[in-house]
């Protein structure tokens, strides 16, 4: 992990402005200002260079990709258990790494300038949970800024084909013993772990499908995505007790009605810093 900074030398930061999302055009910006990137006031040591940033269970990398091409003199690591990330193009500035986050990080104490996970919320246990919050912590360095993001689960306003789908996904979620309301206490959890300061909470709404603008067109697509997957079309189908057939055609009458309704997701951030230690 320590042949990144030989390629930084020298170089000056590319910074690029993002538009407002409405006046995006093309996919790929949009999903960059979808990401909306980071809360935590962190960005002039990511400008003036040297910053080391962790993505936790990056998926396919596209946070790491976006701001690793942006601030190309800081440097950027991804951790994830299954290698779903680019392994041959990247940026010279970024790093993968395969492991199991439920297991203790690969990295040092105080390693890092700013440690982020999204979209984690239905994948760990609450005790798991515990464990990753401490990860995070011990991870960051004195200073430094922790954010996590994710969308509380539950809707408003769902039409009764994705009120279906979405209760079959929480009973999954369930028997797992993954808690779907984590997300309503996750700051209380979070201010119990030492060394950490006020826990500021954000949260946004927003409309999935047609009704929602271009934004609720993106998370129209990655909601489609998810349902399209083959483990959730065996999972699910398996859930409903109906034939993966019969679920395929429940996910396909779904886009009609994302048009007839207005289905309301609520997404919330957490960010805090790392104090010194006493």
């Amino acid at each position: 992990m320590g042949n990144i900074k030989s390629h930084l030398k020298h170089k000056r930061p590319s910074i690029k402005k993002i538009p407002e999302f409405d006046q995006i055009e093309s996919g790929q910006e949009r999903n960059e200002k979808l990401i909306d990137y980071y809360l935590s006031t962190i960005e002039d040591k990511l400008i003036e260079g040297g910053c080391k940033v962790l993505d936790v269970g990056c998926g396919a990398a596209t946070w790491l990709l976006d701001l690793s091409n942006k601030y190309e003199t800081s440097y950027f690591y991804g951790v994830d258990i299954k290698p779903i990330y680019p392994q041959e193009i990247k940026p010279h500035n970024l790093e993968f790494i395969e492991a199991d986050v439920t297991n203790r990080l690969s990295f040092h104490d105080n390693e890092f300038d700013f440690t982020h996970l999204e979209n984690m919320s239905f994948v760990f246990t609450p005790d798991q949970w515990d464990f990753i919050l401490s990860e995070l912590v011990r991870v960051t360095k004195p200073g430094g800024y922790i954010e996590i993001s994710d969308r509380r689960n539950g809707y408003i306003g769902e039409g009764p084909i994705f009120r279906k789908l979405t209760d079959a996904i929480w009973s999954t979620y369930s028997k797992r013993n993954i808690d779907v309301k984590l997300m309503y206490k996750l700051d209380s959890k979070f201010e119990l772990q030492p060394n950490i300061g006020e826990v500021h909470r954000i949260e946004k709404d927003l409309i999935i499908g047609p009704n929602g603008d271009k934004i609720g067109l993106v998370f129209q697509d990655l909601t489609f995505s998810y349902l399209k997957s083959e483990l959730s079309i065996k999972i699910l189908s398996e859930e409903m007790g109906i034939s993966e057939e019969e679920y395929k055609n429940m996910v396909e009458n779904l886009v009609e009605e994302f048009k007839q309704t207005s289905t309301e997701s609520v997404h919330v951030r957490f960010w805090t810093q790392k104090q010194l230690s006493e």
